[in-house]
C-alpha cells in the first residue's frame, strides 16, 4: 500500500492490494465493468463511524464509490474507493488493487481565498491507513 499527496488540490491517495473487499454482487451491479469498491466503501464508513467519524453511506459514480464527510460547516471531505482491475477480476478470488482517495471539498469562498485545512485532510487519510493496518493490510511509505 502507498499513501501519497497529489498536487496542489490536496488529494491524498492510498493504494493497496487485498482480497478483503472483493465484490459480492454480480458484475452488472458494479459501478462499471471491473469498477468495484462498494464493499470497501461500506467497510470504511462503518470502521470510521466506530472511531467517531460519521460519513454518508456509499454513493456510486462511474469511477467507483464515494463517502461524504462533513465534520463541520467549515470542512467537507470526499473519500473515494475504487478498484484498479479489469472486468471480472474481482470474482476469481485473487487480490485486487484498490485505490482510496481523500480530498477536501472547498466552497467558492475558500477557493478564492485559497484556504484549505491540510492538517485535517492528512489526519483523515492517516486514520484510514490505521484502519487498514488493523485489518493486516500494511501501508507502504508516505510520499508527497
Amino acid at each position: 500500500m502507498s499513501l501519497s499527496r497529489l498536487g496542489v488540490s490536496m488529494v491524498w491517495r492510498i493504494e493497496f492490494s487485498s482480497t478483503k473487499f472483493l465484490p459480492t454482487l454480480p458484475e452488472a451491479c458494479q459501478a462499471g465493468p471491473g469498477t468495484y469498491g462498494f464493499e470497501l466503501a461500506l467497510w470504511l464508513a462503518q470502521s470510521l463511524c466506530r472511531q467517531g467519524i460519521v460519513t454518508s453511506y456509499p454513493n456510486s459514480d462511474d469511477w467507483g464509490w464515494c463517502l461524504d464527510y462533513e465534520p463541520s460547516n467549515e470542512l467537507s471531505f470526499v473519500i473515494g474507493c475504487a478498484s484498479q482491475s479489469g472486468p471480472g477480476a474481482g470474482y476469481d478470488g485473487g487480490p485486487v488493487s484498490w485505490s482510496v482517495f481523500v480530498r477536501e471539498r472547498r466552497g467558492l469562498e475558500r477557493r478564492i481565498r485559497n484556504v484549505s485545512n491540510q492538517a485535517a485532510l492528512e489526519a483523515l487519510a492517516r486514520q484510514i491507513v490505521e484502519l487498514l493496518r488493523a485489518e493486516q493490510i500494511e501501508p507502504g511509505q508516505l510520499a508527497s
